[in-house]
């Protein structure tokens, strides 16, 4: 076959076609130095713009499982990207000194809460 060149001897004389990889790409065999090789290895895996567009769906609040039902992905995996993602972020800056603390409506609303008696 003519066009192919063997990564290693460089010949592309005698290269034989020999089955194909896990991923589905074609496989040769060069007949001078017989070495398999792919020519045109198709990628493992998911696309960058699928990962991104998990994790965007993720900050507005979509669960794992929604995400992997719409994008026809393993929620694990979506929660695998997240958690890379997250692991590269920077650390939120934190203040020096707090200037003002509100307590919540709740707390302050349970303190003051009377209970009826039965008598």
């Amino acid at each position: 076959m003519r066009g192919m060149n063997c990564p290693t001897c460089q010949s592309n004389w005698k290269q034989y076609k020999a089955g194909f990889n896990p991923s589905g790409s074609q496989r040769y065999r060069c007949g001078e130095c017989h070495r398999v090789y792919t020519p045109e290895p198709k990628q493992h895996g998911y696309s960058e713009a699928i990962r991104l567009l998990a994790i965007r769906m993720y900050v507005e609040g979509s669960s794992y499982g929604s995400i992997g039902r719409v994008l026809k992905v393993n929620p694990q995996s979506v929660a695998n990207w997240i958690s890379a993602y997250t692991a590269k972020l920077p650390e939120p800056p934190l203040p020096e000194r707090v200037k003002k603390a509100e307590l919540d409506e709740l707390y302050t609303f349970l303190g003051k809460k009377k209970t009826k008696s039965t008598s």
